[in-house]
């Protein structure tokens, strides 16, 4: 078996990592380049989809994705029709979602892409490839890693994860890999995006998806106004900006992140045991800013089989100077053709009463990085950083190395690969790292 890892060994994003035997290629994951680094990286989204999907004359017979973020799957309108995609149904139906909004023209792209299920091998029709995928914790929801066992050789392959967020609470990631991932396995491909960025770490003083919930907490009842800029697919912090709502204010979305929290909390109902999924009687209606009747029937629809739905309430007609809320917004991606409607309704009112929870990663506020629509969305506000890594830190790492056993190691998904070796907690398995680097075959 040849393994590739054709982008992502010293990079964070744009992965894509090719299994191979005989004629018969799986690629796990087709990522897009992180805006504004196409230029930059190794080799180019177009170059990596030519030699990906053109340049070889055996056929890629499956794309399978870890998650719906598009560092793992934004080529997948470039995967030639006849290859079969595959996604978790939580992720494919919240990929749709997104579409809607950003790329129409290829919703059918989406609609043909196939469901696996979590402990299940992948139907991909192949007789010299086992995968199984296994729900993980992660930012994004419904992520998975993958068991794949060919020739006799047993290979864990990670994808992004973490044990910090709310499906990893209750040291679910340990029972989860100690019941489904033999130990002894013969490699571990793993993210380590948080090896290169263990100074966040340190500086952060917020670790996990509950004790952001707690300090939300504390914020919210300080300020009347509050305004909590996050992803809108990072749906384990929303939960617990929702749920940790005060009583007295009221929690404002728009029809777009209405709709994924309704596919989420449905999705998760069905899914097991996560309360902050699952609601109860005393969570929060949720007020939409462009509510019609229409829109709250198919909130409802995506809802049907929770037993205690959310309620959906009108924010149309607010006199927002006499309301008290805790409000997710957006940044602004098209200034030119004026404010978006958080920055109208956030300047109407009285900056002193106005409060910005900044949930994002640090990094686009730096120099090297910054996001120019969020910097101008916080400046001349009052703010906090409030946000926990959607990837594992390096002592989950090193549990899961523990857990496995593996005999090699190949870290991915990080900008400095190589300090895997030199973090004390890992140092007893430098012998085992491999440092690999894009487009070279290894042998398994």
């Amino acid at each position: 078996m040849k393994i590739v890892i054709h982008r992502g060994t010293h990079q964070i994003g744009g992965c894509a990592t090719e299994f191979a035997i005989d004629d018969e290629r799986i690629l796990i994951d087709c990522g897009a380049n992180l805006p504004g680094t196409d230029e930059k990286s190794v080799i180019s989204d177009e170059a990596l989809c030519e030699k990906l999907f053109e340049s070889n004359s055996d056929k890629i017979k499956a794309v399978l994705y870890t998650h719906y973020h598009g560092d793992h799957c934004g080529l997948r309108n470039k995967v030639p029709l006849d290859t079969r995609q595959f996604i978790g149904k939580i992720a494919k139906n919240i990929m749709y979602i997104v579409a809607t909004y950003i790329d129409r023209d290829n919703l059918n792209r989406i609609r043909d892409i196939r469901i696996y299920r979590s402990n299940l091998p992948v139907r991909i029709d192949s007789d010299k490839f086992e995968i199984i995928p296994f729900y993980t914790d992660h930012s994004a929801l419904d992520a998975y890693m993958f068991l794949i066992k060919a020739e006799g050789k047993t290979i864990l392959f990670t994808g992004d994860f973490r044990e910090h967020g709310i499906v990893g609470e209750n040291d679910r990631f340990r029972r989860v890999v100690k019941k489904y991932v033999p130990q002894n396995i013969d490699l571990l491909i793993t993210e380590g995006t948080m090896i290169s960025r263990q100074d966040e770490v340190k500086v952060n003083k917020i670790r996990t998806e509950e004790e952001l919930g707690k300090r939300a907490a504390e914020i919210f009842v300080e300020h009347k106004y509050n305004y909590v800029l996050v992803s809108s697919t990072n749906l384990d912090s929303i939960m617990e900006f929702y749920h940790n709502t005060p009583a007295n204010k009221k929690f404002v979305c728009d029809y777009y992140q209405a709709k994924l929290i309704a596919t989420a909390m449905s999705g998760m109902n069905k899914r097991g045991n996560y309360p902050l999924y699952q609601g109860s009687k005393n969570h929060p209606e949720i007020y939409i800013l462009d509510y019609t009747e229409d829109r709250a029937d198919t909130l409802s629809k995506l809802m049907q089989g929770m037993k205690i739905p959310v309620k959906w309430l009108a924010a149309n007609e607010f006199d927002w100077k006499d309301e008290e809320f805790v409000m997710l917004v957006r940044k602004n991606s098209y200034p030119e053709n004026g404010p978006n409607c958080f920055e109208r309704i956030r300047d109407s009112l009285p900056k002193e009463d106005s409060y910005i929870v900044y949930s994002m990663w640090i990094g686009y506020l730096s120099e090297d990085k910054e996001d120019k629509a969020i910097r101008a969305f916080i400046d001349g506000y009052s703010w906090e950083s409030l946000h926990t890594s959607g990837h594992a830190y390096v002592e989950t790492i090193a549990d899961l190395i523990k857990l496995v056993n593996p005999k090699k190691i190949i870290p991915m998904h990080s900008e400095n690969p190589e300090e895997f070796c030199n973090i004390p907690i890992l140092e007893k398995y430098r012998e085992r790292i491999q440092i690999m680097e894009d487009g070279v075959e290894l042998d398994i």
